[in-house]
Order: C-alpha cells, then structure tokens, then sequence
C-alpha cells in the first residue's frame, strides 16, 4: 500500500471529528435535521482550518438516506455511492486552474442535468477567488437560481477578492484558527495510535508551529514521525522546524539585554556561518523575547507557554534582568527589521543593526526605551545599588591653615564667583540654547531634552522666554520639576524669569496653506506655482 500522509488518512469523515469550528457545525446540522438546504455556501478562512474537508462532509450529509445527528451515517446506498472516488454527484473544481470563462459555460450546461444515484447535485469550487471576472459574470446568474437538485459550495482564502454580486448569493460562514490545545490533543492521540512514543513539550510546540492551520501542524507531524524510532523531545522538533537552538537563543538574548554588543556580533556571526537566515532568526527571536514577556507579565505564565522545566527557568532568569518597556521596545525594533527585510538585498545588514540597536538603549530616544531606562534606574534604586554615571575625581584632603589677615574671606571669594555670572540678556539665544540642551542632558534630563528639540527661545530683557510649536510641548515645560530643572540648567546666568508661550508659527503656517489651496481651487493646480 502506498504512503498516505497524516493530514489525508485522519481527514474528518463527520461531523464530530471536526476540530475548532462549532460555529459551523452547529448550523450546518440544525439546517440537515429541519431540512433547510440552502443552494449556495461560501466557506472562507485560513489554510488548513478545515473548508474542503467539511464541504466533503455536508455534501454527503444531505444526500445521506439515514444521517446521524446531522452526519452522514456511511452504511446507506448514497453513502457508499459517495464514497467512491469515480461518483459524479460530487464534483470538486479547482478554479486555480480552472478559472477561464469556458470552464463555468460548461458548468452552467451540465447542472441541467440531474444527479445520478443521489438527492443533491454537489458542487465544490476551490480557491474560488481566482477565478476571472468574465468567469464570476458566467457564474452569476446560475449561482442565484440554480436547479434544485444542485448545490454550490465555495471556499477561498481570500474572501475580499470575490465579487459583491457574488457573495450577497451565498451563505457565508467564516472558519477560526484553531487552539494550540486542541491541534495538541489531536496530534497526541495520533501519536498514541501510531505506538510513537513523545515528550508533551514536544507535541506542544508542533501544534504552536501550525499556528492554527491543523493541516501544517499534521505535515509537521508526520515529519517529526519520520525522525527518529526513539522518543519525539523538545529539541528533535526544534531542529526539525529550523529554528535555532535555545542555548543559542538563550546567550543571545542575554547578550542584547546586558548591552553586550561585541557578544551579539559574535553570535550573529556564528549563527550565519550555520547557514541560518535572517528571516529565521528574527522570528525565533522575537518568539523567545515574546515568551520572556509573557513570563514578565503572567502569573500562570508556564500554563501558557507549555516549556520543558528547565526551558522555563532560563527564560525566568531573563525575565528577572529587564522590564515589560525593554522587552516591548526589542520586539518593536525586530519587527521593524523583518518588515525590511522583505526590500533589502543585505538582510545581514538589517538583522544586525536592529540587534546593535537594542543593545544601546541609552542612544534610544524612542518612549518605551526611555521608559525602560527609568525603570532600570528605579529597579537599582529600590535594591540600594548606586547609580553613578561618571567616576568621582580624586580630592586630596588638605589642612585647612588660619585666615591670614591680608586674605579676603571666603564668602567674599564666593560672591566675586557669583558676580563673574552673566545676564542673560548679554548674550545670544543661541548660546542659552545650546547651553541649556547641553546641560539637561548632562544631567540625565531626557524627555526634557527631547522636548526642547524644537522650542524657539526669545530673550526679551531680563526674561526667557520659550516658545512652543508642537501641541502639548507648552503644558510639559510649565510642570513645576521641569521649570527648575531648566532654571538649573542655566544656573551659569544671573537670575532671571521663565515664560512659556505658545508659537503662532504653527498658525500662520496654517494659514498659508489654507489660502494656497484657495488660489488653487480659483487658477487650477496646475497654473499656481508657489514660490518660498
């Protein structure tokens, strides 16, 4: 006997064995029990969800003589008809390759005729959506009054790409993902009669890998059936998907998260001498990051994740090095990566200035790097570590000698070193400018830094005077913290007062534009030229 693949020898033959789609079920049986067959079904959803097997199932359910709680009881005279592969009561059309005018011309001339040994007349159109427009058009009109012995069912991917005319004529039913629990139980009891011995964590990550399509995960399966007479580990499935290995992984990650850069290009590079892609890469490591987030974040954490022990453990130690804003920012970074990766001829390139990024994230302006700094910093404080940003100048002690009399005192010393401060009108905005950005982040003020990126100062005497232009900019300097840290950021000025105001060069620029489209509408675009 030839080899039949899992997905095709554990096919659903009923209703109760299809896995995940309730929803249809229910309905499709309800309308078998009141005898309430519609005359055109559209099945939409993702690969591997179960379409084509189901339509199988319910063209041989109303054409069943003794169904069984709606399913087709196997054992009558239509059952076994149908059963065989030669019946043309059953007609499967795959309209990727049957997706020209002629082939619906022909349809439309042969559901004249009636079915031969059974009730209904079935059609099963797959991949309908690539069918052509003339084709739909062919379509159109014997799918809204068919003959009523025939019985049309669609199934596509892509149910957008159908046209309206078409879809307003069927009875849509929209098919799930299916659970990582239920692709698992489904996979063991295989497993279990096959006589293949396997790790649960083994199993867990075959049906994880399937992401919802029953039928990738069974592929998968079969494989890891094939690899081996022993038992399925953990492992042997990790190197049967490509993915890389966890220590790997493991060290990598460690690496990005202690700002490791140097470690990280090592590891970079000896990944990529194993052959493996960048595409690879990032996804496995944006799933090992997402994981560590999950343990960051939940309580039942390994309930979900469903890793061996030990697995588990190394990715809690990693979880206890970082917060929930680091962890979003790498994720965010990678994921800008693989978008990338998809228009660049150097994904090398890509994947490591991503991986170099996430490990500088002091140089990331980005709002949840900044945030994750912060916590870092609160983290260190709660433990009692000291936070020094720069190592403290050695200061030799000396024996502070009697004021001789012809010395002049020490406030007097003092008061000349504040009399040496300049006003503030003395000099030009550009020097309090750059003194102030200067100063701010000198003194780890980030945000503020950040903010005043884009503010005008003014001096107008004796007054500072900010000027915003982005919304909300003017209500985070005014904060009474920020306004002392800015007034001690030029401390090196004679006092002076701080306004914040907002810009109206915003509105005039607004305005400008209002009154171009205007000249516009008048002359036509294409004769106004606007010149700075």
């Amino acid at each position: 006997m030839s080899f039949v693949a899992l997905y095709r020898r554990y096919r659903p033959t009923t209703f109760e064995k299809v896995i995940g789609q309730d929803h249809i079920v229910k309905t499709l049986t309800n309308q078998i029990t009141t005898n309430r067959i519609g005359h055109a079904y559209l099945f939409t959803g993702t690969r591997g969800t179960g379409k084509t097997s189901l339509a199988k199932i319910f063209s041989k359910a109303i054409n069943c003589e003794n169904p069984v709680n709606g399913s087709p009881c196997g054992k009558c005279a239509s059952c076994i008809a149908l059963s065989d592969p030669s019946n043309i009561d059953i007609v499967e059309i795959d309209a990727a390759s049957n997706n020209g005018v002629n082939e619906i011309r022909e349809l439309r001339e042969n559901v004249q005729y009636p079915p031969v040994s059974c009730r209904y007349k079935v059609y099963i159109i797959d991949e309908v959506h690539m069918l052509t427009g003339a084709a739909f058009n062919a379509l159109l009109k014997t799918l809204e009054e068919p003959p009523k012995h025939v019985v049309f069912i669609l199934a596509t991917t892509e149910a957008h790409k159908i046209p309206a005319t078409i879809l307003s004529r069927c009875m849509r039913f929209d098919f799930k993902l299916i659970s990582t629990e239920k692709i698992a139980s489904v996979i063991a009891s295989i497993y279990d009669g096959e006589g293949k011995k396997y790790q649960p964590e083994a199993v867990n990550l075959i049906a994880s890998a399937g992401e919802g399509s029953m039928r990738d995960a069974l592929s998968i399966a079969d494989t890891a059936l094939s690899y081996g007479t022993g038992e399925l580990t953990y492992d042997d499935v990790v190197n049967i998907l490509g993915s890389c290995n966890e220590n790997v992984l493991y060290e990598f990650v460690y690496a990005i998260i202690n700002g490791q850069t140097g470690k990280v290009l090592e590891k970079i590079n000896e990944t990529f001498a194993l052959g493996k892609s960048a595409g690879v890469l990032i996804k496995d490591i944006t799933s090992y990051i997402r994981n560590i987030l999950v343990v960051k974040s939940c309580a039942n954490a390994n309930a979900m994740l469903k890793l061996p022990e030990d697995k588990f453990n190394r990715i809690s130690s990693l979880a206890e090095l970082t917060n929930e804003s680091r962890l979003l920012r790498i994720l965010t970074v990678f994921a800008e990566a693989e978008n990338n990766l998809k228009y660049s001829n150097r994904p090398r390139i890509i994947f490591e200035t991503a991986a170099v990024k996430c490990t500088c994230p002091d140089e990331d302006f980005d709002i949840n790097a900044l945030l994750g700094r912060i916590k870092d910093l609160e983290n260190k404080l709660e433990k009692g570590v000291k936070v020094i940003t720069e190592s403290a100048p050695q200061v030799e002690i000396k024996t502070v000698e009697p004021i001789k009399a012809e010395e002049k005192p020490i406030k007097e010393e003092v008061k000349e070193v504040k009399e040496e401060r300049k006003a503030i009108f003395s000099v030009s905005v550009d020097e309090i400018k750059g003194k102030l950005l200067s100063n701010l982040r000198h003194h780890g003020h980030e945000m503020l830094w950040h903010v005043m990126q884009s503010v005008k100062v003014e001096v107008r005497g004796n007054v500072l005077v900010l000027l915003t232009i982005n919304e909300g900019d003017d209500e985070i300097i005014d904060r009474v913290d920020n306004r002392e840290n800015i007034e001690e950021a030029l401390s090196c000025y004679l006092p002076f007062e701080l306004q914040v105001k907002k810009s109206d060069e915003g509105k005039k620029l607004d305005k400008i534009d209002e009154e171009t489209e205007r000249i516009k509408k008048i002359f036509g675009s294409d004769i106004v030229i606007i010149k700075d």
